[in-house]
């Protein structure tokens, strides 16, 4: 099962000062990060011995016989841990069982399992280290016989909301969480968590928390729950949204049993913060890129070192840029999800440019610059939560097909739609056979939405005596410099 998280900033101790709990959080940090690092290499012993057939060698220790090992060698590699330091934290361990449990349980089992280890062995995957400043995790979902929890959750106070870290043993570091300003959206999701101190399934559960540290060494509790799946609603499979890569904007939505449809009106206000995205860290890069330029001509020689010091702040900008498409991709699925649940659709057909992602994408929205590979899996995994059937469909022809009588207008090219086009509009699509006239993204996502479009395609190019063209030999035929170049070819839709 798939765990949300809810982010909340530590304002500050209840019971102690901020030195006393800053000291409590990092040693127990420092425990976490040495008893990960001995499990993973523990566990990467035990795999290399059980491929070895000599897995009666070694036994394999458990995550107890783990924790008490860490705590000996804590107690033999410095004298200031001393007995009654190690017992603050644990009497037999390194770590309580609330702190040790989950990182075995949440972080450790993913990476120590058999396929992992295989991925290490071939060279797919690194062997997983963790750092020091790692977070520290803190079950909370354990009950006793009686199905009562026992161990601490979030609650609400006159102070606010509250939480008792389980990090050592009593008396707890109690914290004060910040919860102003968190967004109506994280208000409700609190509200919800405290509704249910039971843990009962019916409701939000939490399941367990991590402390973490970030680089203005300021702390944040990571609250990760689970809530019930909704109802299922009554969605037809037979009804379809189909989905295509826009001109006027990202993406453009159609449904199969009627008008409704999802495109440039709705996505207006995205489609021009997604431009003045584009054209601002074009200019920025140009300006960085220039800056690093001018310190390799200078005459000194700290000039190859200064380039690359000026050339860091590109690194720092893909990254706002890959956060901010990552955002909009996020907005932008989420509306097509409520399309197609808003008129009780079923399935969801996309395109599949997967063979020749740049070349499908070339002359759309924002051409080969926009992720839509990561819009498609984001509408994929979104639609799942929802029990929404994905079909992917090829595209080839579906911007031609005229959606109402189904000729094909082998005229209506892409160069021929950038050559109509008026005031930075694609050319509307116009049928020679039915004189049907839309526009053409519309007409594209109508296509889209069809069931079993590429059979009625197919038949309907015999017909006319159009050949079909395969995607992977048009991307192989494709040079990288036709990819590259403005003026490359159109796509055959």
């Amino acid at each position: 099962m798939a765990f949300k998280v809810l982010k909340l900033k530590i304002i500050k101790p209840v019971n102690m000062d901020w030195n006393e709990l800053g000291q409590a959080l990092r040693d127990t940090r420092y425990r976490v990060y040495r008893l990960a690092n001995l499990a993973v290499s523990e566990a990467y012993v035990q795999f290399h011995l059980w491929r070895a057939g000599k897995t009666d060698a070694i036994p394999k220790a458990t995550a107890g016989q783990l924790n008490r090992r860490l705590r000996e060698m804590l107690l033999e590699e410095n004298e200031k841990n001393t007995l009654q330091q190690l017992d603050a934290f644990s009497k037999t361990g390194a770590l309580p069982d609330t702190v040790a449990g989950a990182l075995f349980q949440y972080k450790i089992r993913a990476l120590t399992s058999p396929q992992k280890w295989k991925q290490v062995i071939r060279g797919q995957s690194s062997l997983p280290t963790f750092r020091n400043n790692m977070a520290i995790p803190i079950r909370c979902d354990r009950r006793n016989k009686q199905g009562k929890p026992i161990q601490k959750r979030l609650e609400r106070t006159e102070r606010g909301v509250e939480l008792e870290l389980m990090i050592r043993n009593k008396p707890y570091p109690r914290i004060l969480l910040g919860t102003l300003g968190i967004g109506e959206s994280a208000e409700t999701i609190i509200e919800r968590l405290l509704e249910n101190p039971s843990q009962a399934d019916q409701g939000y559960k939490q399941r367990y928390f991590e402390v973490k540290e970030d680089q203005n060494k300021q702390w944040w509790l990571c609250v990760y729950y689970t809530f019930p799946a909704p109802a299922p609603l009554k969605l037809d499979p037979s009804k379809i949204v189909g989905v295509d890569i826009g001109y006027t904007c990202p993406v453009y939505a159609a449904i199969s049993h009627g008008h409704a449809r999802l495109g440039y009106k709705a996505f207006a206000s995205l489609a021009d913060r997604v431009k003045k995205l584009k054209w601002r860290t074009m200019q920025r890069r140009k300006q960085i890129q220039w800056g690093g330029n001018v310190a390799t001509s200078a005459d000194s020689a700290r000039a190859g070192h200064g380039r690359k010091r000026k050339l860091l702040p590109t690194a720092i900008l893909q990254e706002r840029v890959n956060h901010a498409y990552t955002t909009l991709n996020h907005q932008m699925s989420a509306a097509v999800i409520k399309f197609a649940l808003d008129n009780g659709c079923g399935t969801i057909q996309l395109e599949n440019t997967k063979e020749s992602l740049c070349e499908e994408l070339r002359g759309t929205f924002l051409g080969i610059m926009w992720r839509y590979f990561q819009l498609q899996e984001f509408i994929k995994y979104k639609a799942k939560e929802k029990g929404i059937q994905v079909q992917m469909v090829n595209p080839q022809y579906t911007s031609r097909r005229c959606s109402k009588c189904g000729n094909i207008n082998e005229e209506f090219t892409r160069k021929a739609r950038d050559r109509n086009a008026v005031g930075g509009y694609s050319a509307r699509f116009k049928c020679p056979a039915c004189e049907y006239e839309a526009d053409a993204d519309y007409n594209a996502a109508k296509n889209l939405a069809i069931d079993g479009i590429e059979g009625i395609i197919e038949k309907q190019c015999a017909q006319q005596g159009i050949a079909l063209s395969k995607s992977d030999e048009a991307a192989t035929n494709t040079t990288l410099a036709e990819r590259q170049s403005p003026s490359a070819r159109p796509k055959a839709d």
